[in-house]
């Protein structure tokens, strides 16, 4: 294995991880900007019957989701659209809500999206005339208005809740130009931190990256096994002997006198 692998393969690892990071940051920014809130509106709301109501919010552990986000807030207005009836815009306990319009001819709301906005109801009929809503004293939050706008901003609790939109005198046919947000103070500085870190894990990736690829690719022995000794390098070449004078026998020794030759 080359010694510049480990040092790419990590790189590749930290950008594949910044990336998304990076997006979040980007898309919670979009969304919530630098005021932190998030906002639908206004879009014409309708219904035949007496009130438009959603489907039930179960909230939970907002004491955890506020010490890192802030104290959260749903703002709603309403404004009618029909002059004589007013507008009424209120959140209730979903049990106090459901007692309230009980056999009353109303809406639920089934689905519902702030970007784009999205409404989708289903329709619960009934023939029970509910008294005006200004005048019961359940609601957790309440904002009613002859003409004109109606306007709430409720920090959100724990529990089951309902939002509510009727006319100010319960009559059927709500006709209403409505704008729903989401208020989350601390939103922009959860958006940069997630930001700014996703930047600085994809910064430590390419330079990491750059490391890897900018080394010599040398190649790294691998380990000896356990209870074996390590590999031995090249044995090196003997040099060769040295070659006999000239007119010296080829042989390595001194060639003895022929015992055949006569002596002089």
């Amino acid at each position: 294995m080359s010694r510049r692998t480990p040092w790419i393969v990590t790189g590749i690892v930290v950008l594949v991880v910044a990336t998304p990071v990076v997006i979040a940051g980007i898309v919670l920014l979009a969304l919530f900007g630098s005021r932190g809130d998030l906002r639908s509106g206004p879009h014409q709301v309708t219904t035949p019957g007496r009130a438009l109501i959603s489907s039930v919010a179960e909230i939970k552990d907002t004491g955890d989701a506020g010490f890192l986000l802030g104290d959260s807030r749903l703002e709603l207005a309403g404004t009618a659209r029909n002059a004589g009836h007013g507008v009424f815009v209120g959140i209730a306990p979903a049990a106090a809500a459901d007692r309230y319009l009980a056999g009353a001819d109303v809406d639920v709301v089934r689905d519902f999206d702030l970007a784009p906005f999205s409404l989708t109801t289903d329709r619960r009929p009934g023939t029970a005339a509910p008294a005006a809503p200004g005048a019961q004293d359940f609601w957790v939050a309440r904002a009613e208005a002859p003409s004109g706008t109606a306007s709430l901003s409720w920090t959100v609790r724990d529990g089951d809740y309902r939002v509510v939109i009727m006319n100010a005198d319960a009559s059927p046919a709500v006709d209403v130009d409505g704008t729903f947000g989401v208020v989350i103070p601390r939103a922009f500085g959860l958006s940069m931190a997630v930001l700014v870190t996703g930047l600085v894990m994809g910064v430590l990736g390419v330079a990491l990256l750059l490391v890897g690829l900018l080394q010599r690719g040398r190649l790294v022995p691998p380990a000896p096994a356990q209870g074996q000794p390590p590999v031995a390098g090249p044995v090196p070449t003997q040099a060769p002997p040295a070659t006999a004078s000239a007119g010296a026998p080829a042989t390595g020794r001194e060639q003895e006198p022929d015992a055949a030759s006569p002596r002089t």
